[in-house]
């Protein structure tokens, strides 16, 4: 059985990517790269002004570790009426499985998901509607605290502000390279989902390895690219289907 090493940490509850790998004859192995701390506290002094709860119309979620926070640190606190009306606000949502996620811990209305790869192109969703709905309120970005700015640039060129609230901040894990090696194998693939404390692990593949590489997506490609890293395959969509087709067709 072939060896997939998935450089992420595994997703709470139910990791799609696990169960893809596996149905397709795959041994997945997952190597966290990096560790979060949730940070509710801001989040949940904003969600304690009824007022501010009550004019809030859309969220916007680029990770799952978001979703993570949301379900273990602040949906919990949150007072029973305060969260129901939390979970009626639209939320936007980069990539499926993070939209699954939020669908699975109660949100009622996401948008963006497998429709929309990148912040970039969740943007233009959120723009789209704003304009056919004429809507001029502030959404609310919730975020890492290392996060790009392309969604706050871009809605705010376009007339959108946006509040941005940190929700977790992540740190690089002292021993990445060593657990990488210690789970490597022949042929193995080796699967990016962001840059994040990759460096080393792109230097030993450099270096002399009978390794195939996999993207999750284009960001991630370039990133690979600049360190002189070309990967074999990249997924068309960043989704755990349309991954596991693009290594099945080399």
């Amino acid at each position: 059985m072939q060896r997939a090493i998935l450089l992420k940490n595994k997703t709470a509850q139910q990791d799609k990517y696990e169960i893809e790998f596996q149905s397709n004859g795959f041994e997945p192995v997952f190597i966290p790269l990096i560790s979060h701390t949730h940070i509710p506290q801001g989040l949940l002094k904003l969600l304690e002004d009824d007022a501010y709860l009550k004019d809030l119309q859309d969220i916007i979620v680029t990770s799952q570790r978001t979703v993570e926070c949301l379900y273990e640190s602040v949906l919990p606190q949150l007072h029973a009426s305060t969260r129901q009306l939390f979970l009626e606000k639209t939320v936007y949502a980069v990539g499926p499985s993070t939209k699954d996620f939020l669908i699975r811990i109660g949100f009622k209305n996401v948008k963006g998901g497998e429709d929309a790869g990148n912040g970039s192109i969740l943007s233009d969703i959120i723009i789209s509607d704003y304009r056919e709905q004429g809507k001029n309120s502030e959404p609310l970005l919730l975020v890492g605290e290392i996060r790009r700015d392309i969604i706050p640039k871009k809605l705010s060129s376009n007339g959108i502000q946006v509040k941005e609230v940190i929700t977790y901040k992540t740190e690089n894990l002292p021993d990445n390279l060593t657990r990488f090696q210690a789970m490597a194998r022949e042929n193995s693939w080796v699967v990016f989902f962001s840059p994040q404390g990759t460096e080393e692990i792109i230097e030993s593949i450099k270096n002399g390895s009978n390794h195939r590489v996999a993207s999750i997506g284009p960001t991630t490609e370039e990133f690979l690219q600049r360190k002189g890293l070309e990967p074999d395959v990249v997924s068309l969509k960043p989704d755990e289907r349309n991954l596991v087709n693009a290594i099945l067709s080399i």
